[in-house]
């Protein structure tokens, strides 16, 4: 993706997602449940999953796996993988 480039949809319409959603997606993106997500950040699970399903709807996509990929493919996410510490 260009510098200074936005995200667009397939439509060019620009993506837009809170700091708070792609937090979330980030960790659905190491693999975290819902559950594991609201514990690491002090939120309720249905909260996060209630946030997953908005991001589904922005990103266009069927299911969690989905969104990131999509989210991966137009720069929302970045493609390095996760640090596991002690490892």
């Amino acid at each position: 993706m260009a510098t200074g480039q936005k995200p667009c949809d397939g439509e060019g319409r620009p993506i837009r997602l809170s700091t708070r959603q792609r937090e979330i997606l980030a960790l659905v993106a190491e693999g975290a449940t819902d559950n594991e997500i609201a514990c690491r950040l002090c939120l309720s699970s249905g909260y996060v999953s209630n946030q997953m399903k908005k991001i589904r709807r922005r990103l266009g996509a069927c299911s969690r796996a989905h969104a990131v990929a999509l989210a991966l493919g137009v720069g929302i996410l970045d493609a390095e993988p996760p640090k596991h510490e002690g490892r």
